[in-house]
């Protein structure tokens, strides 16, 4: 995605992310100040007020957030307050874990569609969801409700033909899992995955604990 979008930083937006998963294990008829939210978090109170303060005013003077409030603010902002339709592309076993993820059951998001361009998956079934022809992609989003968000999980050789599918079919969001930076319009939002790129960062910091030992 790019570095910032409206002003805001991507960096922000992955820390309200981070803000939202701790307020969830809180109690919500409690408060919280920042400084305690950044001593549970590791940033700083001062980052924290920042973070918020670029969508408006929260919280009360002398007593903090009220953790339901904040944790519906937060959502709100982020637009997981209401149900966003995701199609997954690739029902192979990446896909196929997501759309097992426990996460997608949740009233935020909702798998409508899977694809794929195996004849042996197509026709089948993956969690309860009839795996289509990606050919089939266009037809569908005009056929069902408006789809917020489509998840790339195929090959890198075919990333891009499939991006390009999903544009044009008017697709807005994707979460891209293919080692490749995606083309798209500058209107289009891409979150780019990349599991290999991770494990090589991890593998830095790995050799770095053994070199200090």
């Amino acid at each position: 995605m790019k570095e910032k979008r409206n002003g805001i930083s991507s960096r922000v937006i992955e820390r309200l992310t981070k803000y939202l998963r701790c307020l969830e294990n809180l109690s919500p008829e409690d408060y919280i100040s920042s400084e305690e939210l950044a001593l549970k978090m590791g940033f700083t109170a001062a980052q924290i007020r920042k973070d918020l303060s670029n969508f408006g005013e929260f919280g009360i003077r002398g007593k903090g957030y009220q953790i339901r409030t904040l944790y519906s603010d937060i959502e709100r902002i982020l637009g997981v307050h209401k149900t966003n339709n995701i199609i997954v592309i690739g029902a192979g076993r990446l896909g196929g874990a997501l759309v097992s993820e426990p996460e997608f059951t949740k009233e935020s998001f909702n798998i409508i569609g899977v694809f794929d361009n195996s004849d042996t998956k197509i026709g089948t079934e993956m969690k309860g969801i009839k795996i289509r022809d990606v050919k089939e992609i266009p037809y569908f989003l005009q056929s069902k409700d408006k789809v917020d968000v489509a998840i790339l999980t195929v090959p890198k050789k075919v990333a891009q033909q499939m991006a390009t599918l999903l544009v044009e079919a008017g697709v807005k969001s994707i979460l891209n899992f293919a080692p490749i930076n995606l083309e798209v319009p500058d209107h289009i939002a891409v979150q780019n995955i990349d599991l290999y790129a991770k494990l090589q960062e991890l593998n830095y910091w790995k050799e770095q604990v053994i070199n200090n030992d």
